[in-house]
């Protein structure tokens, strides 16, 4: 393995061919950078997403949205969105901050709930697929499991759950006032870094649009997510029924990687931050991450090469956090993330308590509540992908209370709102077999267990 670099440094050459993010943001106008945006601006308003939301309501029993009156997603007045931040109130069903732990500590220990161990607790049948498995209720560990050839501190490639944890990022950075749900790529990114053919139609293509992929760009194994910005913007195909704007599942690119980077470039080049740099120094800290490995560029292409292997960090260094890179040395935005199982139930966790990172007024808002609701509003009903589930930013929805972020395999972050409960989950994907109904049966096993006596469970 490579020597630990946790100051995620890329070469000379790199970044020279990277300096075009003094031109990317040009057309982005002082309006775009406001310091507040409300709950409202996050809706797109010639967009028929909030439409959309609500025609799912009477088949998953969850409606497009709260229905409260705008929060400013910045934080409460005064409020930078840093500590003090507002208490979640997104879970209907428990108390304002209980449950809620400082997630830049160590998970506390339920050891009556783990007397019983979680894997003969689950109903009989074939789960050797799976490797690691840790279930939180109210903050507190309360099973776990790991396979007996498993070591649990080793990070893992959890595949596509990355596109539900680099929305985050998006989210912070629409309420730093950076970026905007309704921003179209063309806006983002100046005209020298479109090629190829549909160029009017890729500039239009909005950032909501990317996170509910309904952009109409679509891409499977075959396409690739793009090594350098405009083959990222140029990769994606157009098909002839993407003017419909429905669901079309776009597997891997790396357009939002290149947002992140030209945004936080908008200040000026001292701030200007790759995926990885924005997490290490805006998401993880407060979540008690701070082992982030090196990953070296084209390391993302290295690791899909094997099928066998995926999922294999040996390419980077030792970290519990890091992130595969395409050859620019730019992190993959829908693929890529691995993390130990445990560092997966932290974000779970911080999903759970709404962005904030602890209870009471020492808590950051690390993300703001608005955009945890967003995320886990439904916006479209994907077809096939993993079930007959609705579709947020990224995220999906098992049932009325629960949202899962699924990677290839099996590699799932749950979070059950009513019951106050986080399942991280790790498993193997063996050649090009894809266990994703089991992996979901076992979430969903997870989610019927009791573990506290609490008003919480399904026993209720």
């Amino acid at each position: 393995k490579r020597p630990p670099n946790n100051n995620h440094t890329i070469t000379q050459s790199t970044t020279m061919r990277i300096l075009f993010s003094s031109l990317l943001i040009a057309s982005l106008t002082r309006a775009a950078r406001a310091a507040s945006v409300s709950l409202d601006e996050y809706r797109d308003h010639y967009d028929p997403a909030p439409a959309a939301a609500v025609e799912f309501e009477d088949a998953t029993g969850v409606g497009g949205g709260s229905g409260e009156e705008e929060r400013n997603l910045s934080g409460s007045k005064g409020d930078k969105g840093g500590k003090g931040g507002k208490a979640h109130k997104a879970s209907k069903h428990v108390g304002l901050e209980d449950g809620f732990v400082d997630l830049s500590e160590d998970f506390e220990r339920d050891e009556t709930a783990l007397a019983q161990p979680l894997i003969g607790r689950l109903p009989v049948r074939d789960n050797s697929f799976l490797r690691a498995a840790l279930v939180l209720e109210n903050g507190k560990i309360v099973g776990k499991y790991v396979r007996a050839d498993v070591n649990v501190d080793d990070p893992r490639a959890v595949h596509s759950t990355t596109k539900g944890l680099i929305s985050l990022a998006i989210g912070k950075l629409i309420a730093e006032g950076d970026l905007r749900l309704d921003m179209p790529l063309g806006d983002i990114f100046s005209d020298e870094h479109w090629i190829g053919d549909n160029t009017d139609f890729r500039k239009r293509v909005t950032i909501r649009e990317l996170l509910t992929m309904t952009s109409g760009l679509r891409g499977d194994l075959s396409t690739p997510p793009g090594d350098s910005l405009p083959e990222a913007l140029y990769s994606p195909i157009v098909h002839e029924d993407s003017a419909k704007k429905e669901y079309s599942y776009l597997m891997d690119n790396n357009i939002l990687s290149y947002v992140i980077y030209a945004i936080t470039c908008s200040k000026d080049l001292w701030h200007c931050k790759r995926p990885i740099q924005y997490f290490a120094g805006s998401i993880l800290p407060s979540l008690g991450v701070t082992g982030i490995g090196s990953c070296p560029a084209g390391s993302w292409n290295v690791a899909h090469e094997n099928w066998s292997d995926y999922g294999n960090t040996d390419a980077c260094s030792d970290g519990e956090f890091a992130w595969f890179t395409n050859e620019e040395g730019f992190e993959g935005a829908t693929s890529g993330m691995t993390m130990t199982v445990n560092v997966m139930a932290k974000l779970g966790q911080l999903y759970l308590q709404g962005g904030k990172s602890a209870p009471g007024p020492g808590g950051e808002q690390v993300v703001p509540e608005s955009w945890i609701d967003q995320t886990w509003t439904p916006h479209v009903k994907p077809p096939t992908i993993v079930g007959d589930n609705a579709g947020g930013f990224f995220w999906y929805q098992l049932d009325k209370d629960t949202w899962f972020s699924y990677g290839l395999g099996g590699q799932i972050i749950a979070v059950n709102r009513r019951l106050n409960r986080v399942v991280a989950m790790q498993s193997d994907l063996v050649g090009e077999e894809e266990p994703s109904q089991p992996s979901i049966a076992v979430i969903r096993d997870i989610m019927e267990l009791t573990f506290q006596l609490s008003p919480y469970s399904f026993d209720n």
